[in-house]
């Protein structure tokens, strides 16, 4: 509107006559610029149909996730909550609990810590397994042994999450979960007698030795994820084909803003949400209680802070990205490859450079990515790659102990569309 402003006003500043250049300005604002403007609301509308007509919208299933120190966490928040809900308080085992899982399992839980660190670097520590330590108690310290290996708690939330989406029909994104991975549980495997015989047990320590001084406790990880335990109203309706039942979910206490998935071992058919209600088409054919997971949508307001910063898979909201998923375009240029890495938004942390594609025999170097899909099994893909996709990245300065890990989740979309090849990415 601007351009056409400024043309208007120097065809008017040609007009030398003062009555001609007052006729000229009302023809121009009475007809000429209702008419344009009038044009251009009728564009907007129709790219907005448009684009309309381009969902399905991936974003509406987008995962935001975090974390967070465990004293500021707020189980209450609008938006994000926290993975597992026995993270609300932290764990402290005793005396007695430590001794009987000593004896059943050989080893018993005692710390949790995130780690700040580079993966390769994390990698190292996992790779010892076996740290030694000390145990406080009320009369001294006593040496003690432990073990050390990744959470796997949290990963296996993630492959269930996946497990829900491909029961109610839903593509699967990657989740973008780099925090995950830094995580690491510290087992005690071995106590001495005379730190427990009539002792109490003050502070159980391990010794990480040059790693110690990335640990970090008593932080949680968070997600637009909220699992409800929710109703069926009424009874459930008979279908045409006298097998299938329709369940309706209320979901007006939530809002119809969210996105809701049916996390449930019960046969179903197909899931659709309508305005307030949540309806269920499957087998069942009585009324009953569901799991459902709700993805929440919003933004965090002003006053939320995060030592961290929050990651998430959604792309960027563009005609040519909805056009593509809508006709299933594969990625197949240079071009595109780079058009589709960088819709995610993550060259804060890393800039893509290129690819170098290798033969298996050619490749040496350990890998610095993984795969964040490492739960989803193809039998119909080969075991054995005969070339691995290299994706070449650069560092861009932020968050440094975090750009493998978002190298990882890159890496893990372009895993998906390549299946030919084993996709890793690379920092130059």
């Amino acid at each position: 509107m601007s351009d056409m402003e400024e043309m208007i006003k120097k065809e008017i500043s040609r007009i030398s006559g003062l009555k001609e250049r007052v006729v000229f300005k009302d023809i121009i604002e009475q007809l000429f610029l209702s008419l344009y403007e009038t044009n251009q609301e009728m564009y907007h509308e129709l790219e907005s149909r448009v684009m309309d007509d381009l969902i399905f919208d991936i974003n509406r299933y987008q995962i935001t996730m975090g974390i967070i120190e465990r004293e500021y966490m707020d189980p209450s928040h609008h938006l994000l909550s926290p993975m597992r809900e026995e993270d609300i308080c932290a764990p402290k085992p005793e005396k007695a609990e430590i001794l009987v899982q000593l004896r059943e399992s050989g080893r018993c839980l005692v710390k949790t810590y995130f780690m700040e660190y580079d993966y390769l670097g994390i990698e190292k520590l996992l790779a010892r397994k076996r740290i030694g330590g000390r145990i406080w108690t009320d009369t001294g310290s006593y040496p003690a042994e432990f073990e050390v290996c990744r959470k796997e708690e949290y990963l296996r939330e993630i492959s269930r999450l996946y497990e829900v989406f491909v029961s109610n029909g839903v593509p699967w994104q990657t989740v973008n979960v780099p925090y995950l991975y830094k995580f690491i549980d510290v087992y005690l495997t071995q106590i001495p007698e005379e730190a427990v015989s009539d002792k109490t047990i003050t502070k159980i320590e391990p010794d990480l030795e040059e790693f110690a001084q990335w640990a970090r406790e008593d932080f949680v990880p968070i997600w637009n994820i909220r699992k409800l335990r929710m109703d069926s109203v009424g009874f459930p309706v008979p279908c045409e084909d006298h097998r299938s039942y329709e369940h309706t979910i209320s979901i007006r206490e939530y809002g119809n803003e969210h996105v809701y998935l049916i996390d449930d071992a019960a046969h179903i058919h197909s899931i659709r949400q309508k305005e307030n209600r949540l309806i269920i088409m499957g087998e069942e054919a009585e009324a009953r209680k569901w799991n459902v997971y709700m993805i929440r949508n919003g933004h965090n307001r002003r006053f939320d802070r995060y030592t961290y910063p929050l990651m998430t898979n959604q792309r960027k909201d563009e005609f040519l990205e909805r056009f593509g998923r809508r006709q299933g375009a594969r990625v197949r240029t240079e071009g595109e490859l780079s058009r589709f890495i960088q819709g995610y938004g993550m060259e804060t942390y890393v800039e893509y450079e290129g690819y170098e594609i290798l033969d298996r025999e050619n490749c040496a170097e350990p890998s610095e990515t993984y795969s964040m899909n490492s739960f989803i099994l193809d039998e119909i893909r080969e075991n054995e790659y005969k070339k691995r996709l290299i994706l070449l990245f650069r560092k861009k300065g932020a968050q440094i102990f975090l750009l493998r890990d978002i190298m990882s989740f890159l890496v893990s979309e372009v895993q998906l569309m390549y299946g030919e090849y084993m996709c890793e990415g690379r920092l130059i």
